[in-house]
């Protein structure tokens, strides 16, 4: 293996002013895990809501393993509950880094607030997209 261990990060709310209806103050609105797979990928698993405030920690975890690794890395957007235009730009920087690298990288992504995005914009036809983890990881390995 490459020695990479799981981990998770996650965006809390700020204080309650800041808090939008129907949420609460330290709600965790996206959580990134890492996770290594037996083949020698790493799957890193997107859970919460991709925007303008939450989209830097999904960049910066996947940056920081395209630069330190170079085994193929899965997104795994199932849990991912709303997508916005900040997420795409993080979906296209990480291909470029990882088109640089030299990296493998798919993504998992089979619900209508991830795919209608992915779709409008075209990078259904740029991004390797799968419909869940065992086919991207099949991919990958082949």
């Amino acid at each position: 293996m490459t020695g990479l261990r799981p981990s998770q990060s996650s965006y809390r709310l700020p204080h309650a002013a800041a808090v939008p209806p129907g949420l609460r103050p330290g709600q965790e609105l996206l959580t990134v895990t890492t996770q290594p797979v037996p083949g020698g990928a790493v799957v890193l698993g997107v859970r919460g809501e991709v925007d303008l405030c939450t989209s830097p920690l999904l960049r910066d975890g996947l940056l920081a393993h395209l630069r330190q690794a170079s085994v193929p890395l899965v997104i795994d957007l199932t849990d991912v509950s709303f997508f916005a235009a900040a997420g795409l730009t993080v979906l296209v920087t990480a291909r470029q880094a990882a088109v640089t690298a030299g990296i493998g990288l798919c993504v998992v992504a089979n619900s209508r607030p991830v795919l209608l995005p992915l779709t409008i914009t075209g990078l259904d036809r740029v991004l390797d997209i799968h419909p869940d983890l065992a086919d991207a990881l099949l991919c990958l390995s082949g």
